[in-house]
């Protein structure tokens, strides 16, 4: 029985920072859920810009998902969600990126290129415990938010709606 404050102890010194690291890492995959989602629905969308009659525009929807997504979990904050095109042109297979939340400037051309809808979440994942540890100040995942950016992209449904 002598040993037991030591065995206590052991544990509680393994056993906990395991705990932290499961809950980071649980919440980090519910944060990249939500980018994914998010960027599913954005390509489903008929237009990329503007809402129309057919529905809402793909910035509409991966902001709608997004917030939706990671709002159903605790010690998620999401502080930006940005939306763009890939463009891939099918022969020299480069790659080229919109402005954030930017429609093409002329029709998709879906003979010479392959478009894609990216999503990208800036966003925060609260610790376990949010607590200041004193001597060492705020370290980032452990006692304070951490920041992640994650992204995710999908291929465009309806090409021709990405210039609306």
């Amino acid at each position: 029985m002598a040993e037991m404050p030591v065995a206590l102890w052991i544990m509680i010194l393994m056993c906990f920072p395991l705990l932290v690291i499961a809950t980071s890492s649980l919440r980090f995959g519910f944060f990249w859920n939500a980018c994914r989602e998010a960027a599913q629905q954005a390509a489903k969308c008929q237009t990329f810009q503007v809402d129309s009659s057919a529905g809402p525009s793909s910035v509409t929807m991966a902001n709608t998902w997004a917030a939706k997504a990671a709002g159903s979990f605790s010690g998620l904050t999401m502080t930006a969600v940005d939306v763009y095109i890939v463009t891939t042109n099918v022969t020299s297979q480069a790659t080229t990126k919109s402005g954030n939340g930017q429609k093409l400037a002329a029709a998709a051309d879906i003979a010479n290129n392959l478009y894609s809808i990216q999503v990208e979440l800036d966003g925060q994942i609260q610790p376990l415990i949010p607590a200041g540890m004193g001597f060492f100040g705020n370290i980032p995942g452990l006692t304070g938010p951490f920041p992640v950016v994650v992204r995710s992209q999908y291929s465009a449904e309806v090409p021709q709606g990405l210039n609306q």
